[in-house]
């Protein structure tokens, strides 16, 4: 399989789950993919569209969001390379959420078609991707104790968390860190916190020398205070061989 082509994330995100056969792999190659670019704050996808493809991101972030009261922002999930964040229009093409890219994103469309058709002929693939919408509903109700249960720089920092980790899987954050166009703002829809709070949160993880955030880029200092701070545990994303070990250089 050549690197850098749009299916590469692909199967570099089903590796880090499951051992892929070579028949299984060409198909997947060889599925019809439209390569698009979105700006900052452009959905990809609305509430209420019929979807007639699969989006898969190959760089940068998108998040999923919600409105409440016509007004709040809710972000239910960020999503980085290798992820199809709209697996379940395959059967529910009916959107009920917003899929946003979060600074600049690549990503490939993958039409329904196409995709049940490689579906069909690969028991497989079908278990594969039955599995990714399975960890996807665990990521969250994760994200639902996340809100529910603990306290702000504990939600903080367990998003930041669970985000080094995908990004490891797909070859990313090696190094323990990673840069993401997030603002404040941003954090703090996802943390179910005001904008003022998520600044003080961001200070206070500064302050305790647990990563260092300078404006885009994220550089984890001490993973197992984050980690612990944020009672994190890898488990619910279900890695193939378990919880990866923290590449830290």
């Amino acid at each position: 399989m050549e690197a850098g082509r749009p299916y590469t994330r692909l199967l570099r995100r089903l590796d880090s789950v499951v051992s892929l056969t070579e028949s299984d792999r060409r198909g997947i190659a060889q599925i019809p993919m439209t390569v698009k670019n979105f700006a900052n704050g452009q959905d990809l996808i609305r509430d209420g569209d019929i979807s007639t493809q699969c989006i898969l991101v190959l760089d940068g972030y998108l998040f999923r969001h919600k409105m409440a009261n016509g007004s709040q922002r809710q972000i239910m999930s960020f999503h980085v390379p290798g992820d199809i964040p709209d697996l379940q229009t395959l059967h529910l093409p009916k959107l009920d959420h917003t899929v946003t890219a979060l600074g600049a994103a690549v990503v490939a469309f993958i039409p329904h078609t196409s995709f049940k058709e490689l579906l069909q002929a690969s028991p497989q693939l079908t278990h594969v991707f039955w599995r990714e919408s399975l960890v996807d509903a665990a990521i969250f109700r994760e994200w639902v104790i996340n809100l529910g249960q603990r306290d702000a720089i504990g939600r903080v920092a367990h998003i930041i968390c669970e985000l080094v980790m995908r990004l490891q899987a797909v070859g990313l954050a090696q190094n323990m860190s990673f840069t993401i166009p997030w603002t404040q703002s941003d954090v703090a829809d996802a943390a179910g916190i005001s904008t003022v709070h998520a600044n003080r949160v961001i200070q206070e993880l500064r302050r305790l020398e647990l990563l260092e955030w300078d404006s885009r880029l994220i550089q984890i200092r001490n993973w197992d205070g984050l980690a612990s701070l944020g009672d994190f545990s890898a488990d619910y994303l279900h890695l193939r061989k378990g919880e990866p070990a923290i590449v830290t250089g």
